[in-house]
């Protein structure tokens, strides 16, 4: 070979040698790939039961103040069950009056209620404390009855009075609704 076809064949080389390099790099490897994506959403459970409902029995017409004191066997009883640690809001909606079932009887019965809750897995009420009417922000303690338990329960009681003044007689209800919000 002449000296300047030898060159040029060097030149060549070092310029064509990285440029294939650099193409193979560049080129995708003919292959087979497969991706999967994964989104888990994971909720924290929260139950709520009625343990038993607000009793004020049998009534007399015009018989005045009933009351079902705190600590009463008549109480309403709420109960949450969380994962302990758990964040949750607490609030207390109730009707003001009780109707009639009777639709054309508009005759109403004042109600009045309060809660109160405990909050370490056991139901008794003379540990517990005034619920705020408003909505009580509340981290769900370890239960004392079962300290190595992921979960524990609260207990919210329902006691009050209503006013029985001159009605008709018959069934009057009410609804007391308890949300309960977790973060």
């Amino acid at each position: 070979m002449k000296p300047n076809h030898l060159e040029r064949l060097k030149k060549f080389s070092a310029i064509f040698l990285p440029l294939t390099l650099i193409g193979f790099l560049l080129l995708p490897l003919s292959g087979f790939s497969q991706s999967l994506n994964i989104q888990i959403d994971v909720d924290p459970e929260v139950q709520t039961s009625v343990e038993r409902d607000l009793d004020f029995g049998q009534v007399i017409v015009g018989m005045g103040l009933q009351s079902i004191p705190p600590g009463s066997n008549s109480m309403g009883i709420f109960r949450v069950r969380a994962l302990r640690t758990q964040r949750v809001i607490l609030q207390m909606d109730a009707d003001e009056e009780l109707l009639h079932e009777n639709p054309d009887i508009l005759d109403t019965i004042p109600i009045e209620l309060q809660a109160a809750y405990t909050n370490f897995g056991m139901e008794d009420f003379e540990l517990s404390s005034p619920l705020n009417s408003i909505g009580e922000s509340i981290v769900m303690e370890t239960s004392l009855n079962n300290p190595s338990s992921a979960w524990s329960s609260l207990y919210i009681y329902v006691f009050g009075n209503v006013d029985i003044g001159n009605v008709r007689e018959g069934v009057y209800t009410g609804e007391v609704v308890l949300t309960v919000i977790y973060e």
